[in-house]
């Protein structure tokens, strides 16, 4: 088993989670930009390619934009407390994740009782397919936030600390993606 350290290295100035948070975001750069850069293509070729407020109600994506910044608020207010502060914290985080994740399904369960499915023409179906990848990535926060919660009194301060300097960096991670959707989606 490999030891956890939480001091910096001398040869990157940051620990070793941090450079680990960092090169996992890199990677989930590459896959959000091949979506966003298949959505711009699809897009720009389409002789015809609806609005997104013609057939989407902007006030779903304005009150998950809300839910996911307050939470990530409370994930980067996590990393400034104690470990029993930055518990509570994480499922107050994980909290918001669900509603998130609630107020995706039933907006998506409106969109189909409406007859907008994926298969209805190539609009709907980038945009099933971004904010289900999307979501995806909310529900795994929400598992990591969880994982985190649980693992918090046994870890001990310095990886919990580690932990929660992790998730809130990917929290806002999550937070740039969804405004890009946001704004190429819902409002173009």
């Amino acid at each position: 088993m490999i030891p956890y350290t939480a001091e910096r290295r001398a040869d990157t100035g940051v620990t070793n989670v941090t450079m680990g948070i960092w090169l996992f975001l890199a990677s989930e750069v590459m896959l959000f930009g091949a979506f966003f850069s298949a959505y711009a293509l699809l897009r720009f070729s389409a002789v015809e390619w609806p609005a997104g407020p013609t057939l989407l109600d902007i006030n779903y994506g304005l009150a998950n934009t809300l839910v996911l910044i307050v939470m990530t608020v409370v994930a980067w207010q996590a990393r400034r407390g104690s470990p029993a502060a930055a518990r509570k914290q994480l499922l107050l985080a994980s909290g918001l994740a669900l509603v998130f994740l609630v107020i995706k399904a039933v907006e998506w369960s409106g969109e189909i009782d409406r007859g907008l499915v994926p298969s209805s023409n190539t609009f709907l179906a980038t945009y099933f397919t971004l904010t289900g990848l999307h979501a995806l990535h909310v529900a795994a926060g929400l598992v990591a936030n969880l994982w985190a919660y649980a693992g918090a009194q046994k870890a001990g301060e310095a990886m919990t600390r580690g932990r929660v300097e992790a998730l809130s960096l990917y929290w806002a991670f999550v937070d740039v993606v969804w405004l890009l959707i946001l704004v190429f989606v819902y409002v173009f």
